[in-house]
């Protein structure tokens, strides 16, 4: 409770203004909300860890019971025994890094063209490159796969790396942070005797790091959880990768929920060990780069 004092007359008259509860109310039931949503999305990956260590048994008689009552690694072995599981993994470690650091150098390039220099119908290639990005990859793919067979590129991993080396994505991400660079920098760079490559890698490439952050990791991730490019460009089971490999272990005479389960447990862990390194820091600076005027 505040107090206050109003001179009325001759006469001091004190109130006592309430202090506005609402908005100490209002905070908690915005708390409550975000930690509502919050179990909302973390439910799966929660109950994809419990039944990942529970029993075959558990898991097809108490199935909506998140929690192993008896835990037990026999699922990872069974799976290890059905798939070959690192083989796959090595795969798809080789699809997505590769791809991942392509698509930062080959993005970061055009980028810096885009923003360090002043050519020839510069706005029409700009605006051409950033309305393919309304073009389904699906109008694509036939003609990819005819191309990738006629260089001979079939059941490689080329076919995988090579078209995602270069989006308009990325190009856009990590151009609207390399206008902010100011120019005296890159004129400095060049006074001290610096050449454009070693501009590019020394200045540009470290200043736009949130932007080639988020590049890196949309990269990775789609590579990682790519089904179809490799289900169609692939036909070698050593050269399968995870995403796929999990899918041959589903039985039409017998239902295994915990191989795939485990399967997509182990193959989720890459995934947060990136967002870990890149932080939520670099995550949300790099989404909102593109709020960048230029």
């Amino acid at each position: 409770m505040e107090k206050s004092a109003l001179a009325v007359g001759n006469q001091v008259v004190v109130s006592q203004a309430s202090t506005p509860i609402w908005r100490g109310t209002g905070r908690i039931v915005v708390y409550l909300v975000l930690i509502l949503m919050s179990l909302l999305f973390l439910a799966p990956f929660l109950f994809m860890i419990g039944t990942a260590f529970k029993r075959y048994e558990d898991i097809v008689g108490d199935p909506l019971n998140p929690l192993p009552l008896h835990p037990s690694l026999a699922n990872f072995s069974h799976l290890f025994d059905k798939l070959p599981f690192f083989a796959m993994l090595g795969n798809s470690l080789i699809i997505a890094v590769s791809l991942t650091a392509l698509a930062i150098i080959f993005n970061a390039l055009v980028a810096y063209g885009f923003s360090r220099y002043d050519f020839k119908f510069k706005h029409g290639l700009f605006v051409c490159m950033l309305a393919t990005m309304m073009i389904p990859g699906q109008i694509t793919l036939v003609p990819s796969f005819v191309m990738f067979r006629s260089f001979g590129m079939l059941d490689t991993f080329w076919p995988l790396i090579l078209p995602g080396a270069v989006g308009a994505f990325g190009v856009f991400l990590i151009r609207q942070v390399m206008v902010a660079i100011p120019k005296e920098i890159y004129d400095s760079a060049k006074i001290d005797g610096c050449s454009e490559l070693g501009t590019f890698f020394r200045i540009a490439l470290p200043l736009s790091g949130s932007a080639v952050g988020i590049v890196g990791l949309l990269t990775f991730m789609g590579a990682w959880n790519d089904y179809l490019g490799p289900l169609i460009y692939l036909s070698s089971g050593s050269k399968m990768t995870l995403a796929v490999g999990l899918t041959t272990m589903v039985n039409p005479y017998k239902i295994d929920y915990a191989s795939p389960i485990t399967g997509a447990l182990l193959m989720s862990v890459p995934v947060l060990v990136l967002l870990s390194i890149i932080g939520h820091k670099y995550f949300v600076d790099g989404l909102t780069a593109g709020s960048i005027k230029g």
